[in-house]
């Protein structure tokens, strides 16, 4: 004991307080058959934890066999993923939850099989569906992160929450910085909503990197993205800044986050309309839960 105290010198302490901190956890990862969910995956499942992911496409890491645990969910429709995440739930207890499904903004106005905008609702509401699902089935004495992978074009949306409902008003550009507007607000909203319980929410900014979140523009987008891709940061690199996020203790729930830990400013928003949001958000939630 006395030799493990005096190698404890400042270097050492700050060695320690630099320590990935989270292994031996449970974490679900929505998106993660590609792209920075992808990398996240193999980024925890190194660490040794239990990592179970969510997405569209198959998906085997063989190395992984026992850890790795893949369950194919559209977000496109909500019943498909209150069912699978209540399964998901039945079958493990869950320690940290990254909410990193999304895509780019189809081209035209297109509806979901509830028949939502498609923008609206993989990137937000069956997110949020997610974690209040995750929530209500969680022990409310266990500790729970939920955080969720937004971006930098949440700062340019609308602040009148008033997203594209119809062909006449869609913009896609518009569609997709709501969507990641409401994920911060989400977060904001959780962290309020269950501050009495151990659960910390925080929106992660991870600015520009290379993704496969291109999969519903046309071709010619796609090769462009292609020629960008190596100007941009490395998923792996965002993965790590992520994981590394999570390890910190003193994160201010609610709040936003970029890759150098530094906290952002949430929006201003008017609390009349917020309040509207939400109640629209759970008339819809509340069917699935």
């Amino acid at each position: 004991s006395f030799i493990f105290f005096v190698c404890l010198n400042d270097q050492n302490l700050r060695d320690l307080k630099g320590m990935d901190l989270y292994t031996n956890k449970t974490i679900l990862i929505t998106g993660g058959t590609s792209g920075l969910g992808l990398e996240l995956v193999k980024s925890f499942l190194d660490k040794g934890n239990t990592v179970i992911a969510t997405g569209r496409r198959e998906l085997e890491l063989k190395s992984y066999e026992g850890k790795f645990h893949l369950y194919r969910v559209d977000f496109s429709d909500l019943k498909e993923t209150a069912s699978v995440t209540k399964t998901i739930c039945d079958n493990f207890s869950l320690d940290i939850v990254v909410n990193n499904a999304g895509i780019l903004s189809p081209k035209e106005f297109t509806l979901t099989k509830n028949g939502f905008e498609y923008t609206y609702q993989v990137n937000y509401l069956a997110q949020h569906l997610v974690d209040e699902i995750i929530i209500k089935k969680h022990d409310p004495g266990k500790p729970l992160i939920i955080s969720a992978v937004t971006s930098p074009v949440y700062k340019i949306a609308a602040r009148d929450l008033n997203y594209a409902r119809d062909k006449t008003n869609y913009n896609r550009t518009r569609a997709y910085s709501d969507s990641k507007l409401f994920q911060v607000l989400m977060c904001s909203h959780l962290s309020l909503k269950y501050k009495e319980q151990k659960m910390t929410f925080f929106s992660f900014l991870p600015g520009v990197f290379s993704s496969r979140i291109y999969r519903m523009q046309p071709k010619l987008f796609h090769a462009l993205y292609h020629l960008a891709a190596p100007f941009m940061k490395d998923p792996v690199k965002v993965a790590a800044e992520l994981r590394g996020l999570l390890t910190q203790s003193n994160i201010v729930t609610g709040a936003v986050y970029n890759g150098k830990m530094h906290q952002k400013d949430l929006p201003d928003i008017d609390e009349d309309l917020l309040s509207s949001f939400w109640r629209e958000s759970y008339s819809i939630i509340n069917q699935f839960l």
